[in-house]
Protein backbone atom coordinates (compact mmCIF):
# COMPACT_ATOMS: atom_id res chain seq x y z
CA UNK A 1 0.00 0.00 0.00
CA UNK A 2 3.00 2.36 0.89
CA UNK A 3 4.33 1.60 -2.29
CA UNK A 4 1.09 2.10 -4.44
CA UNK A 5 0.59 5.66 -2.48
CA UNK A 6 4.24 6.74 -3.87
CA UNK A 7 3.60 5.31 -7.18
CA UNK A 8 0.18 7.32 -6.97
CA UNK A 9 2.00 10.73 -5.56
CA UNK A 10 4.32 10.80 -8.41
CA UNK A 11 1.50 10.65 -11.18
CA UNK A 12 1.56 14.45 -12.33
CA UNK A 13 -0.84 16.32 -13.91
CA UNK A 14 -0.70 15.45 -17.59
CA UNK A 15 -0.77 11.61 -16.67
CA UNK A 16 -4.22 12.48 -14.70
CA UNK A 17 -5.53 14.48 -17.85
CA UNK A 18 -4.33 11.70 -20.59
CA UNK A 19 -6.03 9.06 -18.21
CA UNK A 20 -9.13 10.78 -17.33
CA UNK A 21 -9.68 11.65 -20.98
CA UNK A 22 -12.06 9.11 -22.18
CA UNK A 23 -13.68 9.70 -18.92
CA UNK A 24 -14.00 13.41 -19.15
CA UNK A 25 -15.47 12.92 -22.80
CA UNK A 26 -17.97 10.51 -22.27
CA UNK A 27 -19.77 13.16 -19.45
CA UNK A 28 -22.13 14.91 -21.65
CA UNK A 29 -25.98 13.23 -21.65
CA UNK A 30 -26.42 12.85 -24.94
CA UNK A 31 -29.48 11.47 -27.18
CA UNK A 32 -28.15 9.40 -29.97
CA UNK A 33 -29.74 6.11 -28.36
CA UNK A 34 -33.13 7.56 -29.74
CA UNK A 35 -31.93 8.33 -33.00
CA UNK A 36 -30.21 4.85 -33.55
CA UNK A 37 -33.64 2.94 -32.24
CA UNK A 38 -35.82 5.04 -34.71
CA UNK A 39 -32.90 4.38 -37.56
CA UNK A 40 -33.23 8.12 -38.39
CA UNK A 41 -31.03 9.22 -40.43
CA UNK A 42 -28.38 12.67 -39.74
CA UNK A 43 -30.33 15.84 -41.02
CA UNK A 44 -27.73 18.05 -42.82
CA UNK A 45 -27.11 21.62 -42.17
CA UNK A 46 -28.04 24.47 -44.03
CA UNK A 47 -25.16 26.46 -45.54
CA UNK A 48 -24.75 30.09 -47.30
CA UNK A 49 -21.59 30.66 -49.60
CA UNK A 50 -21.35 34.44 -51.03
CA UNK A 51 -18.88 35.13 -53.92
CA UNK A 52 -18.70 39.17 -54.42
CA UNK A 53 -16.60 40.60 -57.16
CA UNK A 54 -16.49 44.42 -58.13
CA UNK A 55 -17.88 46.52 -60.66
CA UNK A 56 -20.84 44.96 -61.27
CA UNK A 57 -21.39 44.22 -64.73
CA UNK A 58 -18.26 45.77 -66.09
CA UNK A 59 -19.15 46.33 -69.41
CA UNK A 60 -22.45 48.20 -70.44
CA UNK A 61 -24.50 50.86 -68.18
CA UNK A 62 -25.78 53.31 -70.28
CA UNK A 63 -29.53 53.76 -70.14
CA UNK A 64 -31.85 54.58 -72.61
CA UNK A 65 -34.99 54.10 -73.05
CA UNK A 66 -35.32 50.83 -74.20
CA UNK A 67 -33.22 49.55 -71.44
CA UNK A 68 -29.09 49.46 -70.29
CA UNK A 69 -26.75 48.73 -72.70
CA UNK A 70 -26.04 44.81 -71.48
CA UNK A 71 -24.30 41.65 -72.17
CA UNK A 72 -24.70 39.93 -68.81
CA UNK A 73 -28.13 39.29 -69.24
CA UNK A 74 -29.22 35.42 -70.41
CA UNK A 75 -32.09 37.07 -71.77
CA UNK A 76 -34.45 39.75 -71.46
CA UNK A 77 -37.37 38.50 -69.94
CA UNK A 78 -38.21 35.55 -67.36
CA UNK A 79 -37.89 32.06 -68.47
CA UNK A 80 -35.38 29.11 -68.84
CA UNK A 81 -31.81 30.06 -69.63
CA UNK A 82 -30.71 29.68 -73.50
CA UNK A 83 -27.82 27.24 -74.71
CA UNK A 84 -26.27 29.57 -75.33
CA UNK A 85 -25.05 31.67 -72.40
CA UNK A 86 -24.80 35.72 -72.38
CA UNK A 87 -20.97 36.88 -72.98
CA UNK A 88 -20.00 37.68 -69.61
CA UNK A 89 -21.56 34.33 -68.42
CA UNK A 90 -20.35 32.21 -70.86
CA UNK A 91 -18.03 30.24 -68.66
CA UNK A 92 -21.48 29.29 -66.73
CA UNK A 93 -22.81 26.92 -69.09
CA UNK A 94 -21.12 23.70 -67.40
CA UNK A 95 -23.40 24.57 -64.95
CA UNK A 96 -26.73 26.10 -66.91
CA UNK A 97 -29.17 23.71 -64.88
CA UNK A 98 -27.86 24.35 -61.49
CA UNK A 99 -28.26 28.06 -61.57
CA UNK A 100 -30.61 30.93 -61.86
CA UNK A 101 -29.97 34.65 -62.83
CA UNK A 102 -31.46 37.35 -61.68
CA UNK A 103 -32.47 40.81 -63.36
CA UNK A 104 -34.13 43.54 -61.37
CA UNK A 105 -32.87 44.30 -57.97
CA UNK A 106 -31.29 47.09 -56.70
CA UNK A 107 -29.20 48.54 -53.82
CA UNK A 108 -31.48 51.78 -53.01
CA UNK A 109 -29.59 52.66 -49.60
CA UNK A 110 -26.81 53.65 -51.00
CA UNK A 111 -28.78 56.61 -52.21
CA UNK A 112 -29.59 57.64 -48.40
CA UNK A 113 -26.00 57.72 -47.97
CA UNK A 114 -25.70 61.58 -49.44
CA UNK A 115 -21.98 59.98 -50.53
CA UNK A 116 -20.61 61.06 -53.84
CA UNK A 117 -17.93 58.83 -53.89
CA UNK A 118 -18.52 55.86 -56.93
CA UNK A 119 -17.01 53.39 -54.71
CA UNK A 120 -17.25 53.71 -50.66
CA UNK A 121 -21.24 54.09 -50.59
CA UNK A 122 -21.70 51.02 -52.62
CA UNK A 123 -18.90 49.15 -51.03
CA UNK A 124 -20.51 49.96 -47.30
CA UNK A 125 -24.20 49.18 -47.98
CA UNK A 126 -24.09 46.39 -50.34
CA UNK A 127 -24.50 43.69 -47.59
CA UNK A 128 -25.50 45.54 -44.96
CA UNK A 129 -28.55 47.91 -46.44
CA UNK A 130 -27.68 49.93 -43.49
CA UNK A 131 -25.84 53.75 -43.96
CA UNK A 132 -22.57 53.92 -43.06
CA UNK A 133 -21.04 55.83 -39.73
CA UNK A 134 -19.55 59.12 -39.90
CA UNK A 135 -16.05 57.46 -40.16
CA UNK A 136 -16.87 55.47 -43.11
CA UNK A 137 -17.55 51.95 -41.31
CA UNK A 138 -20.41 49.85 -41.95
CA UNK A 139 -23.82 50.90 -40.24
CA UNK A 140 -24.35 47.55 -39.43
CA UNK A 141 -23.23 43.95 -39.83
CA UNK A 142 -22.96 42.25 -43.35
CA UNK A 143 -25.40 39.67 -44.80
CA UNK A 144 -23.15 36.81 -44.57
CA UNK A 145 -22.47 37.40 -40.86
CA UNK A 146 -25.71 37.93 -39.50
CA UNK A 147 -26.56 34.50 -42.06
CA UNK A 148 -23.38 33.01 -40.06
CA UNK A 149 -25.01 33.75 -36.55
CA UNK A 150 -28.34 32.10 -37.63
CA UNK A 151 -27.06 28.83 -39.23
CA UNK A 152 -24.03 27.78 -37.03
CA UNK A 153 -24.56 24.26 -34.75
CA UNK A 154 -23.38 26.17 -31.43
CA UNK A 155 -21.51 29.23 -29.75
CA UNK A 156 -17.83 27.25 -30.51
CA UNK A 157 -18.23 26.94 -34.43
CA UNK A 158 -17.08 30.27 -36.29
CA UNK A 159 -20.46 31.83 -37.69
CA UNK A 160 -18.59 33.16 -40.70
CA UNK A 161 -15.01 33.21 -42.84
CA UNK A 162 -14.30 35.45 -45.49
CA UNK A 163 -11.53 33.95 -48.08
CA UNK A 164 -9.33 36.52 -49.77
CA UNK A 165 -9.83 35.43 -53.92
CA UNK A 166 -6.14 37.38 -54.41
CA UNK A 167 -2.94 35.60 -52.66
CA UNK A 168 -0.83 38.02 -50.78
CA UNK A 169 2.41 38.37 -48.10
CA UNK A 170 0.23 39.51 -45.01
CA UNK A 171 -3.08 39.65 -44.15
CA UNK A 172 -3.54 43.85 -43.78
CA UNK A 173 -3.05 44.27 -47.18
CA UNK A 174 -6.37 42.95 -47.63
CA UNK A 175 -9.00 46.29 -47.63
CA UNK A 176 -12.81 45.57 -47.81
CA UNK A 177 -15.39 48.28 -47.92
CA UNK A 178 -17.94 45.06 -48.16
CA UNK A 179 -17.49 42.67 -45.21
CA UNK A 180 -18.34 43.49 -41.90
CA UNK A 181 -18.88 42.06 -38.42
CA UNK A 182 -20.64 43.25 -35.85
CA UNK A 183 -20.62 47.17 -35.04
CA UNK A 184 -18.43 47.34 -38.61
CA UNK A 185 -15.42 45.50 -37.26
CA UNK A 186 -13.35 43.39 -39.47
CA UNK A 187 -14.66 40.42 -40.95
CA UNK A 188 -13.52 36.82 -39.83
CA UNK A 189 -10.65 35.88 -42.71
CA UNK A 190 -8.66 33.24 -44.02
CA UNK A 191 -5.25 33.46 -45.52
CA UNK A 192 -4.96 34.31 -48.57
CA UNK A 193 -2.28 32.14 -49.06
CA UNK A 194 -3.96 28.46 -48.99
CA UNK A 195 -1.76 26.71 -46.83
CA UNK A 196 -1.16 28.73 -44.43
CA UNK A 197 -4.88 28.53 -44.26
CA UNK A 198 -4.95 24.60 -44.31
CA UNK A 199 -2.71 25.20 -40.65
CA UNK A 200 -5.80 27.74 -39.45
CA UNK A 201 -8.26 26.07 -40.46
CA UNK A 202 -7.52 22.67 -39.75
CA UNK A 203 -5.22 21.96 -37.30
CA UNK A 204 -4.75 22.00 -33.76
CA UNK A 205 -6.24 25.01 -32.73
CA UNK A 206 -8.34 25.44 -35.90
CA UNK A 207 -8.34 29.40 -35.65
CA UNK A 208 -8.29 31.85 -38.34
CA UNK A 209 -7.32 35.22 -36.82
CA UNK A 210 -9.30 38.67 -38.21
CA UNK A 211 -6.03 40.21 -38.32
CA UNK A 212 -2.24 38.72 -38.13
CA UNK A 213 -0.75 38.43 -34.71
CA UNK A 214 2.71 38.89 -32.97
CA UNK A 215 4.96 36.16 -34.50
CA UNK A 216 5.42 33.50 -31.81
CA UNK A 217 8.38 34.14 -28.85
CA UNK A 218 11.42 32.13 -30.31
CA UNK A 219 12.62 28.91 -27.92
CA UNK A 220 16.16 29.32 -28.22
CA UNK A 221 15.65 31.34 -25.22
CA UNK A 222 12.78 29.91 -23.53
CA UNK A 223 13.82 28.35 -19.61
CA UNK A 224 13.03 24.80 -19.36
CA UNK A 225 9.54 25.41 -17.72
CA UNK A 226 8.44 27.02 -20.73
CA UNK A 227 9.74 24.21 -22.97
CA UNK A 228 8.25 21.83 -20.78
CA UNK A 229 5.11 23.22 -21.15
CA UNK A 230 5.23 23.67 -24.88
CA UNK A 231 5.68 20.31 -25.47
CA UNK A 232 2.79 18.68 -23.25
CA UNK A 233 0.16 17.05 -25.27
CA UNK A 234 -3.38 18.30 -25.23
CA UNK A 235 -5.49 15.26 -24.48
CA UNK A 236 -7.90 16.42 -27.21
CA UNK A 237 -5.25 16.40 -29.88
CA UNK A 238 -4.57 12.91 -29.11
CA UNK A 239 -8.20 11.53 -29.05
CA UNK A 240 -9.42 14.15 -31.94
CA UNK A 241 -9.63 11.13 -34.44
CA UNK A 242 -11.86 9.01 -32.56
CA UNK A 243 -13.89 11.94 -31.34
CA UNK A 244 -14.30 13.28 -34.91
CA UNK A 245 -15.44 9.63 -35.91
CA UNK A 246 -18.02 9.03 -33.46
CA UNK A 247 -19.19 12.49 -33.84
CA UNK A 248 -20.39 12.08 -36.98
CA UNK A 249 -22.88 9.17 -35.67
CA UNK A 250 -25.06 11.76 -33.86
CA UNK A 251 -27.71 14.02 -34.64
CA UNK A 252 -27.30 17.76 -34.39
CA UNK A 253 -27.94 17.98 -30.91
CA UNK A 254 -25.77 15.86 -29.80
CA UNK A 255 -23.29 17.41 -31.55
CA UNK A 256 -23.85 20.87 -30.38
CA UNK A 257 -23.62 18.86 -26.62
CA UNK A 258 -20.61 17.39 -27.51
CA UNK A 259 -18.95 20.99 -28.74
CA UNK A 260 -19.88 22.59 -25.32
CA UNK A 261 -18.38 19.89 -23.64
CA UNK A 262 -15.16 20.27 -26.05
CA UNK A 263 -15.29 23.90 -25.10
CA UNK A 264 -15.17 23.05 -21.39
CA UNK A 265 -12.44 20.23 -22.31
CA UNK A 266 -10.02 22.66 -23.79
CA UNK A 267 -10.77 25.97 -20.83
CA UNK A 268 -9.62 22.71 -18.37
CA UNK A 269 -6.84 22.40 -20.00
CA UNK A 270 -5.65 25.67 -20.57
CA UNK A 271 -6.03 26.50 -16.99
CA UNK A 272 -4.04 23.11 -15.87
CA UNK A 273 -1.42 24.12 -18.36
CA UNK A 274 -1.46 20.87 -20.49
CA UNK A 275 -3.34 22.21 -23.49
CA UNK A 276 -2.48 24.36 -26.80
CA UNK A 277 -5.68 26.87 -25.30
CA UNK A 278 -7.27 26.82 -28.61
CA UNK A 279 -10.25 25.18 -29.24
CA UNK A 280 -10.75 22.55 -31.99
CA UNK A 281 -13.93 24.37 -33.70
CA UNK A 282 -16.92 22.01 -35.21
CA UNK A 283 -15.86 18.60 -36.05
CA UNK A 284 -16.41 16.50 -39.39
CA UNK A 285 -19.98 15.78 -39.69
CA UNK A 286 -19.50 13.64 -43.32
CA UNK A 287 -17.65 10.96 -44.53
CA UNK A 288 -16.46 13.35 -47.55
CA UNK A 289 -14.27 15.75 -45.07
CA UNK A 290 -10.80 15.25 -45.97
CA UNK A 291 -8.15 18.26 -44.80
CA UNK A 292 -6.90 19.09 -48.17
CA UNK A 293 -2.91 18.84 -48.51
CA UNK A 294 -1.07 22.09 -47.88
CA UNK A 295 1.98 20.72 -49.75
CA UNK A 296 -0.10 20.29 -53.28
CA UNK A 297 -0.32 24.68 -53.01
CA UNK A 298 2.42 25.80 -55.69
CA UNK A 299 4.37 28.16 -53.66
CA UNK A 300 4.87 31.77 -54.95
CA UNK A 301 6.50 35.16 -53.75
CA UNK A 302 4.01 38.50 -53.65
CA UNK A 303 5.92 39.35 -56.78
CA UNK A 304 4.50 36.73 -58.79
CA UNK A 305 1.00 37.28 -57.24
CA UNK A 306 0.73 41.28 -57.60
CA UNK A 307 -2.22 42.47 -59.66
CA UNK A 308 -3.91 39.34 -59.37
CA UNK A 309 -1.75 37.60 -61.42
CA UNK A 310 -2.00 34.21 -59.82
CA UNK A 311 -5.83 34.40 -59.19
CA UNK A 312 -6.40 31.50 -61.65
CA UNK A 313 -4.06 29.28 -60.26
CA UNK A 314 -3.83 29.89 -56.47
CA UNK A 315 -7.92 30.52 -56.21
CA UNK A 316 -8.90 26.94 -56.93
CA UNK A 317 -6.89 25.97 -53.62
CA UNK A 318 -8.93 28.74 -51.78
CA UNK A 319 -12.10 26.93 -52.86
CA UNK A 320 -10.94 23.60 -51.94
CA UNK A 321 -10.53 25.05 -48.32
CA UNK A 322 -13.89 26.73 -48.20
CA UNK A 323 -15.87 23.55 -49.21
CA UNK A 324 -13.91 21.16 -46.86
CA UNK A 325 -14.35 23.82 -44.12
CA UNK A 326 -18.23 23.04 -45.07
CA UNK A 327 -18.04 19.72 -45.44
CA UNK A 328 -15.76 19.39 -42.10
CA UNK A 329 -18.44 21.54 -40.25
CA UNK A 330 -15.85 24.09 -39.66
CA UNK A 331 -17.96 26.51 -41.05
CA UNK A 332 -21.64 26.90 -42.26
CA UNK A 333 -21.18 30.56 -44.08
CA UNK A 334 -18.20 31.23 -46.29
CA UNK A 335 -17.32 34.32 -48.76
CA UNK A 336 -15.43 34.22 -51.63
CA UNK A 337 -13.92 37.76 -52.12
CA UNK A 338 -13.02 38.89 -55.47
CA UNK A 339 -11.24 42.30 -53.72
CA UNK A 340 -8.61 43.00 -56.32
CA UNK A 341 -10.73 46.14 -58.23
CA UNK A 342 -8.75 48.60 -59.66
CA UNK A 343 -5.45 47.02 -61.24
CA UNK A 344 -6.01 43.22 -61.76
CA UNK A 345 -4.49 41.66 -65.46
CA UNK A 346 -6.53 38.39 -66.10
CA UNK A 347 -3.52 36.50 -66.93
CA UNK A 348 -4.82 33.14 -67.16
CA UNK A 349 -7.17 34.55 -69.65
CA UNK A 350 -5.26 35.71 -72.90
CA UNK A 351 -2.57 33.57 -74.58
CA UNK A 352 -1.13 36.43 -76.08
CA UNK A 353 -0.57 38.24 -72.72
CA UNK A 354 -2.83 40.32 -71.14
CA UNK A 355 -4.03 44.13 -72.55
CA UNK A 356 -4.27 45.32 -68.88
CA UNK A 357 -0.66 44.87 -68.53
CA UNK A 358 0.01 48.36 -69.91
CA UNK A 359 -3.45 48.88 -69.31
CA UNK A 360 -5.95 49.63 -66.72
CA UNK A 361 -9.31 47.14 -65.63
CA UNK A 362 -10.80 50.13 -63.49
CA UNK A 363 -9.91 52.60 -66.40
CA UNK A 364 -11.46 50.30 -69.03
CA UNK A 365 -14.47 49.62 -67.35
CA UNK A 366 -15.41 53.21 -67.05
CA UNK A 367 -14.64 53.71 -70.90
CA UNK A 368 -17.10 50.89 -71.51
CA UNK A 369 -20.71 52.33 -70.63
CA UNK A 370 -21.75 51.00 -74.10
CA UNK A 371 -21.29 47.06 -74.81
CA UNK A 372 -20.37 47.99 -78.48
CA UNK A 373 -17.55 49.60 -77.11
CA UNK A 374 -13.65 49.19 -78.04
CA UNK A 375 -13.09 48.27 -74.93
CA UNK A 376 -15.74 45.48 -74.39
CA UNK A 377 -14.00 42.33 -75.78
CA UNK A 378 -11.34 42.23 -73.47
CA UNK A 379 -13.46 42.83 -70.59
CA UNK A 380 -15.17 39.86 -71.72
CA UNK A 381 -12.87 38.09 -71.65
CA UNK A 382 -10.58 39.33 -68.50
CA UNK A 383 -14.64 38.10 -66.59
CA UNK A 384 -14.29 34.84 -67.77
CA UNK A 385 -12.01 34.45 -64.87
CA UNK A 386 -14.76 34.80 -62.66
CA UNK A 387 -16.90 32.58 -64.48
CA UNK A 388 -14.57 29.79 -64.49
CA UNK A 389 -13.94 29.94 -60.21
CA UNK A 390 -17.62 30.27 -60.10
CA UNK A 391 -18.32 27.12 -62.04
CA UNK A 392 -15.57 25.21 -60.40
CA UNK A 393 -17.12 26.00 -56.82
CA UNK A 394 -20.34 25.05 -58.00
CA UNK A 395 -19.29 21.94 -59.49
CA UNK A 396 -16.75 21.02 -56.32
CA UNK A 397 -19.52 21.14 -53.89
CA UNK A 398 -21.59 18.98 -56.26
CA UNK A 399 -18.64 16.80 -55.90
CA UNK A 400 -18.91 16.31 -52.00
CA UNK A 401 -21.12 14.18 -50.44
CA UNK A 402 -22.96 15.21 -47.39
CA UNK A 403 -23.47 13.43 -44.34
CA UNK A 404 -27.47 11.90 -45.71
CA UNK A 405 -25.93 10.75 -48.93
CA UNK A 406 -26.93 13.88 -50.63
CA UNK A 407 -24.41 16.35 -52.78
CA UNK A 408 -23.06 19.14 -49.97
CA UNK A 409 -24.51 21.74 -53.09
CA UNK A 410 -28.11 20.66 -52.07
CA UNK A 411 -27.97 21.78 -48.52
CA UNK A 412 -25.62 24.87 -49.28
CA UNK A 413 -27.16 27.97 -51.08
CA UNK A 414 -24.40 29.73 -53.34
CA UNK A 415 -24.89 33.57 -53.97
CA UNK A 416 -22.56 35.63 -56.61
CA UNK A 417 -23.34 39.43 -56.75
CA UNK A 418 -20.85 42.47 -57.18
CA UNK A 419 -21.19 46.09 -55.16
CA UNK A 420 -22.83 47.49 -57.93
CA UNK A 421 -24.78 47.31 -61.25
CA UNK A 422 -23.05 48.77 -63.57
CA UNK A 423 -18.68 50.32 -63.05
CA UNK A 424 -18.80 52.10 -65.99
CA UNK A 425 -21.82 54.67 -63.85
CA UNK A 426 -20.91 53.50 -60.29
CA UNK A 427 -24.61 52.56 -61.07
CA UNK A 428 -26.59 51.20 -57.92
CA UNK A 429 -29.28 49.88 -59.89
CA UNK A 430 -29.87 46.09 -61.70
CA UNK A 431 -26.94 44.74 -59.23
CA UNK A 432 -25.97 41.29 -61.29
CA UNK A 433 -27.24 38.03 -59.26
CA UNK A 434 -26.18 34.39 -59.66
CA UNK A 435 -27.63 31.72 -57.57
CA UNK A 436 -27.13 28.06 -57.28
CA UNK A 437 -27.41 24.86 -54.83
CA UNK A 438 -29.89 24.00 -52.93
CA UNK A 439 -32.42 23.12 -55.39
CA UNK A 440 -35.56 22.68 -53.12
CA UNK A 441 -35.52 26.37 -51.96
CA UNK A 442 -36.36 27.50 -55.99
CA UNK A 443 -39.95 27.07 -56.48
CA UNK A 444 -39.57 27.76 -59.82
CA UNK A 445 -36.92 25.58 -60.54
CA UNK A 446 -33.28 26.38 -61.58
CA UNK A 447 -31.42 26.96 -65.06
CA UNK A 448 -33.21 29.92 -65.80
CA UNK A 449 -33.35 33.38 -65.94
CA UNK A 450 -35.66 35.98 -63.69
CA UNK A 451 -36.44 39.56 -64.50
CA UNK A 452 -37.66 41.07 -61.78
CA UNK A 453 -40.95 42.89 -63.51
CA UNK A 454 -41.26 45.15 -60.39
CA UNK A 455 -38.37 45.76 -58.83
CA UNK A 456 -37.03 44.86 -55.60
CA UNK A 457 -34.36 45.85 -53.56
CA UNK A 458 -31.23 44.04 -52.18
CA UNK A 459 -33.08 44.00 -48.63
CA UNK A 460 -35.92 41.76 -50.20
CA UNK A 461 -33.45 39.88 -52.11
CA UNK A 462 -31.39 39.19 -48.56
CA UNK A 463 -34.43 38.76 -46.52
CA UNK A 464 -35.66 35.97 -49.22
CA UNK A 465 -32.48 34.43 -48.99
CA UNK A 466 -32.66 33.81 -45.19
CA UNK A 467 -35.95 32.62 -45.40
CA UNK A 468 -34.34 29.90 -48.45
CA UNK A 469 -32.46 28.87 -45.40
CA UNK A 470 -34.91 28.45 -43.07
CA UNK A 471 -35.26 32.05 -41.36
CA UNK A 472 -38.68 33.53 -40.69
CA UNK A 473 -37.32 37.20 -42.50
CA UNK A 474 -39.67 39.54 -44.34
CA UNK A 475 -37.00 42.67 -44.13
CA UNK A 476 -33.29 42.50 -43.96
CA UNK A 477 -31.61 46.06 -43.18
CA UNK A 478 -33.15 49.54 -43.34
CA UNK A 479 -36.96 49.75 -43.16
CA UNK A 480 -39.18 52.67 -44.52
CA UNK A 481 -38.91 54.50 -47.51
CA UNK A 482 -35.63 56.41 -49.18
CA UNK A 483 -36.51 59.48 -47.47
CA UNK A 484 -37.28 57.91 -43.72
CA UNK A 485 -33.91 59.57 -42.56
CA UNK A 486 -35.13 62.86 -43.53
CA UNK A 487 -34.05 63.29 -47.13
CA UNK A 488 -36.44 64.91 -49.25
CA UNK A 489 -35.33 65.33 -52.92
CA UNK A 490 -34.64 63.60 -55.63
CA UNK A 491 -31.40 65.42 -55.58
CA UNK A 492 -30.72 65.02 -52.17
CA UNK A 493 -30.66 60.78 -52.90
CA UNK A 494 -28.37 61.73 -56.08
CA UNK A 495 -31.34 59.86 -58.03
CA UNK A 496 -29.57 59.25 -61.70
CA UNK A 497 -30.66 61.60 -64.34
CA UNK A 498 -32.18 58.36 -66.34
CA UNK A 499 -34.29 57.37 -63.40
CA UNK A 500 -35.97 60.88 -62.37
CA UNK A 501 -39.75 58.90 -60.99
CA UNK A 502 -37.99 55.65 -59.41
CA UNK A 503 -35.33 57.41 -56.56
CA UNK A 504 -37.87 59.28 -54.97
CA UNK A 505 -37.96 59.88 -51.03
CA UNK A 506 -41.43 57.73 -50.96
CA UNK A 507 -39.77 54.28 -52.76
CA UNK A 508 -40.19 51.45 -49.81
CA UNK A 509 -37.05 50.16 -48.92
CA UNK A 510 -38.91 46.90 -49.51
CA UNK A 511 -41.24 46.11 -52.19
CA UNK A 512 -41.26 42.16 -52.05
CA UNK A 513 -40.77 38.43 -52.77
CA UNK A 514 -38.81 37.47 -55.70
CA UNK A 515 -40.37 34.75 -58.06
CA UNK A 516 -37.79 32.30 -57.75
Amino acid sequence: MRSNSRRLQQIDRRRFLLGAGGAALALPMLEMHSRVARGQSVAPPKRLVLVMHSHGRCAGGRHSGSGFSDIWSPRSNTGALPAEMSPLLAALAPIRDEIVTVDGVDNVVRHMTQDPDGHLPNEQTILTCQLPKADKTAGGASFDYIAGERLRGSPAQRGALVFPATPMDADWRYTTGHFWGVGGTRPTLANSNPAKAIAELFGGTGAAAPSPGPEPEPMANATLADRLVASRRSILDGVTGSFQSFRALVGASDRARLDQHIDFIRTLETRLGGGSGGGPGPLPIGDSCAVPSASAVPSYTQSQASRAALDAEIVPYTIENMVMSLACDITRVASLHHYVQYDPIFSSEFSGGSPFVSANWHAAIHDTPEVTMAGQPAITQAYQMYGKLFTRLVQRLGEVTDVDGSRLLDNTLVVWMSDMGYGATHGSLNIPIVMAGMKSAFANGQGRHLVCSERRTTGDFFAQVLRMLGQDDTTFGLTGTLGSTGLSSAAALLAPADFPDYIVPSLNLHQGELDL
